[in-house]
């Protein structure tokens, strides 16, 4: 509910809110990609579990101050604070990917991918109904007690079996250099960026398309994030279930397939003018981007030593979240200059392109070998 967020900070104009909804949702991407490679390297340096502790702390913090701001401006800095202080995901990934063997990275992996988007599923619809009851501010107080505890349950349930490694000098930068020479590490980033980037073009002028379809501000909220909700839970089976087909059936296959899918569904969105219609068509939407992400992650678990995980993930935030930074600003843009449901033409086509550049840049791999001790 951000653009409606806007509009309740004084942004009344559709196209200023289309814009400044951009703005907002690109902010967070922009210091992210910024900060990810550091918390990468003290990832690799401190383990990976006080880096999701951390940054369950910083989103805390941060959705605190977003539920006190008076102006736009004063949410475009809370969100570039998010940038800096979160990266949840990512470290969470990391701390995932470097307990498990190589050979099951992908469902672990999926799996992840899957808990990620059943909050992602809860959360919107449980926001909406609290926002209408409550309005927006109760919400983000509530979203920041959900994220602390969050964070106290990996600090005091999670094991990490975690030994300092031994750098010598140079050694961080050499590290950087094998990481981006990895077999497919690139191709794997580049799928993230695209499916970041294309995901987030149509967010700012999506929950406007609803309230157009909708015709009237009644539940609002709660019908924008149960569209949400259900085009999650939809991500959250396909994580799961791609994710271990994955590892039988190969990564490139998976993405291929998907980022069709998603081309195809994006397409069936520009046209959708009715609530079933939309719903049905972010369902399949949701599914087929969902199935792109571990198998991309997958991709970067297998060409990376265990070692250089924490870096490998950070540098791969940092390059695919520039994707989730210009994503909004474009769309903000696109939707406010030529029409709300253009950007998600240009979110179909940009998912050909993914499908174009996974079938001639990802050939098959092995994984690479472990350091001693690596994987319990």
């Amino acid at each position: 509910f951000i653009p409606y967020f806007i509009k309740d900070l004084g942004i009344t104009n559709k196209a200023d809110q289309v814009f400044w909804s951009g703005i907002v949702m690109s902010a967070t991407g922009v210091t992210l990609a910024l900060f990810a490679p550091i918390w990468g390297i003290l990832a690799d340096r401190y383990g990976r579990k006080a880096m999701v502790v951390r940054s369950m702390i910083g989103g805390t913090l941060v959705m605190i101050l977003v539920s006190y701001v008076q102006t736009v401006h004063e949410l475009v800095i809370c969100r570039l604070v998010q940038g800096m202080l979160t990266g949840t995901v990512t470290a969470s990934i990391a701390l995932v990917a470097s307990v498990v063997p190589a050979k099951r990275g992908s469902f672990a992996l999926g799996m992840m991918h899957a808990a990620v988007m059943i909050g992602v599923c809860v959360g919107p619809y449980v926001g909406g109904v609290v926002a209408d009851a409550y309005g927006y501010r109760v919400a983000f107080r509530i979203g920041a007690l959900i994220i602390f505890a969050g964070g106290m349950v990996v600090l005091f349930g999670a094991r990490e079996n975690f030994i300092p490694p031994q750098e010598e000098a140079g050694a961080t930068r050499s590290a950087f250099r094998s990481v981006f020479v990895a077999p497919g590490f690139l191709a794997a980033v580049f799928v993230l960026f695209s499916v970041r980037f294309s995901n987030s073009i149509a967010r700012p002028s999506f929950p406007l398309i609803v309230k157009d379809i909708l015709g009237s501000e009644d539940r609002l909220n709660t019908i924008t994030g149960s569209i949400i909700a259900v085009a999650a839970l939809s991500g959250a089976t396909a994580a799961a279930l791609l994710g271990h087909f994955g590892d039988r059936l190969g990564h490139k296959r998976i993405l291929i397939c998907c980022a069709i899918g998603g081309a195809a569904a994006s397409m069936a969105t520009y046209y959708a003018n009715s609530l079933p219609a939309m719903y049905v068509v972010r369902i399949c939407f949701g599914f087929a981007v969902a199935g792109m992400l571990p198998a991309a992650n997958a991709i970067i678990h297998r060409a990376i030593r265990g070692d250089h995980l924490g870096k490998a993930y950070g540098m791969a935030t940092s390059l695919s979240m520039a994707g989730f930074a210009f994503g909004p600003l474009l769309g903000g843009w696109v939707g406010g200059s030529f029409g709300l449901r253009v950007p998600f033409a240009v979110t179909g086509a940009c998912q050909v392109v993914v499908a174009v550049v996974v079938f001639l840049a990802i050939r098959p791999m092995l994984p690479h070998p472990d350091p001693p001790g690596e994987h319990p």
